[in-house]
């Protein structure tokens, strides 16, 4: 029994060994599909898994509540009230800084670098770092903690911006027109906050006793509010901490300014997060059926140049059954192979994306291997998909008749000239034979080219859709500017004078206009009892040219409006208002009715409301003020606003104005171009992972092309075709392929870019324009015919250097 076995494996051996290109060629494209879904679902993996660990080792709270100033003994009854299972205060400012000690400098020099330029950061202070167990924050190893007087811990993802590091002193621009010197003692993490590549500025701990220094008020302004929340969804949340803000925060007269109540569990970057695993997720389909299509095709042309041989085990008594697992043990081990191969760099490769994108979205430290589901399923696409592949082409070819494998000649089987697309080619005139024998050869394995135009087109259709979603991006963020017509908002902390802020800020060398907004945090109150207090009504006049806005439905605000109301695509997102409702919101403690007029395109600012100023401001008393200012300057590139915005706030604090934040309208542009960004380089490094099985696809059918065309190639050289005449058939027949893969993948670039446009939109919750790219499209052409032909460059080299005596022998 054990004789009768060996010569079966001992020709699974040969196959492996006599055949090693051939060999090579099938378990490259079968481990290209395991690196393909390693690296798209073992990252997607990775990246849940540290979101899955750290998020709760932080503790995240409930809610947020930022405030006016309080006290410890406001923190213990937030404790003692019902549902919650803790609570914690502290204090936030934000402030201006430069690197190192300037300060002595009452002001830079004029050829100061935009780096030296007083930027953005965002400090925090806790009464004892080391008892918070809210929001935890994580500092690297080796760095002192809690930080000390004087010092500064920063948040891990403001490298992602500065070059600042352990050491270094940064110059902190107090709020009284001082400064003060802190020094950089490491590095932090902190997955509750907003990575500064989003923000723009930077994050950083330090104590109280810093922050008194600091000229700050040493009472707390944000309390963290953590819930039992078993069983708790956002709108239960909601409710509860809306009755902890009437009945315990502002009962201690303390006013609260904004609540944030996400969704428990989720993240301050839920949108962007979900964004990136619906992507993930989507091209890990993609890359599965690209690896699918290659390993058919590849394991069918495999079987099919095996049917003499098939006959001739058949002739000598071999039984269908047998000779069927002779070739499942033959694939199985080309995809344990390919496993071997795969696994390994797929693994790296999934551990460094992952570590890439965790970053960028400061998900922290986590596993570097995939995880169980992810390395079983690049398993089963190396060794499962195989077999599946090879079912049909084994149970055909055991199923052959001995007298029909015998008469196979060695030369392909296909026939060229029945169909109909076969004389539409044969019509074609005045082609130099060479190209006209390349297209013959394209069209003559017509399964085969469609599988391989399957995998080039999809493949093809990513990377011009990719493409179009960079293109729609950018033009979103362009739109969003143009929405802008001024340079630099100015935001204070209270009410303020208008004709005082407009006359300060004119008095500034640069500026060229000034218009002031009155705005105001409302409170909705939705059907289900939770509310919504992330709205912010904006009065404006009516006329401005500081803004051109975007209506999509209803009309703008007109003068005597009175209680009217243009809302945004957020409000709309969010709350499903419609032109001709009426709203009633709590602006500062008083309930009013609003209508909505318009709905107008969102704009980076969250859900807002817009009305006329002159109303408004006698509507909540607050007559002539002002909370935010415009202003237009003589220059508009990024570095000349920064410089702007430095001025204009020594300018304001000198005339004893309480500024909150000033920053350019460029560099908020930038900052969402930044969030939009990530999302393009994920769906870049995908489409590059996809244009690669394409590639590797093409070039293996071109390779099993060149072995099935061997004798006729011998024909060829023996009626006098030179090398670079069948060089070129090969080479043209693979740029042929390339360029019919273009012309589909084009067609079906524009559905799928649309669908990844739309998919982006649902899930950051942001209107995206959408803009078709014809660039991306000519791009690809060069790109994929330059591919395509090196593609060919091996396969047809083989090709020029078969002998008429290799030829006739090749079986």
């Amino acid at each position: 029994m054990a004789g009768g076995l060996h010569p079966r494996w001992r020709k699974v051996f040969r196959d492996l060994m006599a055949h090693k290109l051939r060999t090579l060629l099938v378990v490259l494209s079968i481990a290209v599909g395991v690196f393909a879904i390693l690296v798209v679902v073992g990252g997607r993996g990775i990246l849940l898994e540290t979101f899955g660990d750290n998020l709760p080792k932080s503790n995240p709270s409930t809610a947020a509540l930022y405030t006016t100033g309080f006290g410890s003994d406001l923190v213990e009854r937030v404790r003692r009230a019902a549902g919650v299972r803790g609570a914690e205060g502290r204090r936030i400012a934000d402030l201006r800084y430069r690197p190192g000690d300037v300060a002595a400098d009452a002001d830079p020099p004029a050829e100061v670098q935009q780096a030296e330029l007083a930027q953005g950061i965002a400090l925090t202070a806790a009464d004892d770092w080391t008892l918070s167990r809210l929001e935890r924050v994580f500092p690297d190893a080796g760095v002192a903690w809690p930080p000390g007087r004087g010092e500064v811990v920063l948040e891990r993802s403001d490298k992602q911006i500065v070059s600042l590091k352990t050491g270094d002193l940064i110059t902190i621009d107090t709020r009284d027109g001082k400064k003060k010197v802190l020094r950089i003692t490491g590095f932090a993490h902190d997955i509750n906050s907003f990575p500064a590549l989003f923000t723009g500025q930077l994050g950083g701990y330090v104590s109280m006793q810093t922050m008194a220094d600091l000229g700050e008020p040493t009472g707390m302004n944000q309390l963290l509010i953590s819930l039992d929340s078993a069983g708790l969804d956002r709108a239960g949340a909601s409710r509860i901490v809306g009755h902890i803000r009437d009945d315990v925060v502002s009962s201690a007269d303390v006013t609260v300014l904004s609540t944030y109540v996400p969704e428990p569990g989720s993240h301050r970057l839920g949108d962007i997060f979900k964004a990136v695993v619906v992507l993930l997720l989507a091209l890990g389909a993609m890359a599965l059926l690209l690896s699918g299509f290659l390993v058919i095709n590849t394991v069918s042309a495999l079987l099919t140049q095996q049917t003499r041989q098939l006959g001739i085990m058949k002739a000598i008594g071999g039984r269908a059954i047998q000779i069927a697992w002779m070739y499942v043990v033959l694939v199985t081990i080309y995809g344990a192979l390919a496993v071997l191969i795969g696994l390994p760099l797929g693994t790296y490769w999934a551990s460094w994306f992952s570590s890439f994108a965790g970053g960028l979205l400061n998900f922290g430290d986590g596993p570097i291997v995939p995880p169980g589901y992810a390395l079983a399923l690049a398993v089963g696409v190396g060794v499962l998909v195989p077999l599946l592949a090879a079912w049909i082409p084994i149970r055909n070819g055991t199923q052959v008749s001995v007298v029909k494998a015998l008469n196979a000649t060695g030369m392909s089987g296909a026939h060229f000239g029945h169909g109909l697309l076969d004389r539409l080619l044969g019509r074609i005139r005045g082609l130099p034979r060479p190209v006209a024998l390349s297209l013959r050869n394209t069209f003559l394995r017509k399964g085969r080219l469609a599988m391989t135009l399957v995998t080039l087109t999809l493949a093809s259709g990513v990377v011009m859709g990719v493409g179009s979603v960079r293109t729609s991006i950018l033009q979103t963020v362009d739109d969003v500017s143009k929405w802008w017509n001024y340079d630099v908002e100015v935001q204070y902390a209270q009410p303020v004078p208008a004709h005082l802020a407009e006359r300060e800020a004119l008095k500034v060398t640069g500026t060229t206009g000034t218009e002031g907004w009155l705005s105001s945090r409302a409170t909705l109150t939705r059907g289900d009892g939770s509310e919504n207090d992330q709205l912010v009504v904006i009065g404006l006049p009516p006329k401005t040219t500081f803004i051109t806005p975007q209506i999509v439905e209803g009309r703008w605000l007109r003068e005597g409006d009175g209680a009217s109301v243009v809302v945004n695509t957020d409000v709309v997102t969010d709350e499903h208002l419609k032109v001709g409702e009426t709203v009633r919101l709590k602006v500062r403690g008083a309930d009013r009715d609003f209508k909505v007029v318009g709905v107008a395109r969102g704009q980076m600012m969250g859900p807002v409301l817009f009305t006329d100023r002159s109303w408004f401001e006698g509507a909540i008393g607050l007559q002539g003020s002002i909370t935010r200012l415009l202003v237009r300057t003589s220059q508009h590139s990024i570095a000349d606003q920064d410089a702007a915005a430095d001025r204009l706030e020594r300018r304001m604090k000198d005339a004893g104005l309480p500024v909150s934040g000033v920053e350019g309208q460029a560099r908020m542009s930038t900052n969402f171009a930044n969030q939009l960004g990530i999302l393009v380089t994920f769906l870049v490094i995908m489409a590059v992972i996809l244009a690669a099985v394409g590639v590797i696809g093409l070039t293996g059918t071109m390779i099993i092309n060149v072995l099935e065309s061997t004798r006729e190639i011998g024909v060829m050289r023996a009626i006098g075709a030179s090398h670079a005449s069948i060089f070129q058939v090969f080479v043209t027949e693979g740029v042929t392929i390339g360029a019919i893969s273009w012309v589909f993948g084009a067609l079906l670039s524009y559905p799928l870019s649309l669908a990844l446009v739309r998919m982006l939109e649902g899930a950051i919750g942001i209107p995206l324009t959408f803009s078709f790219s014809w660039q991306a499209v000519g791009m690809w052409l060069v790109v994929v015919t330059a591919i395509s032909a090196v593609a060919s460059l091996l396969p047809a080299f083989r090709a020029s250097q078969v002998s008429v005596r290799d030829a006739i022998a090749y079986e």
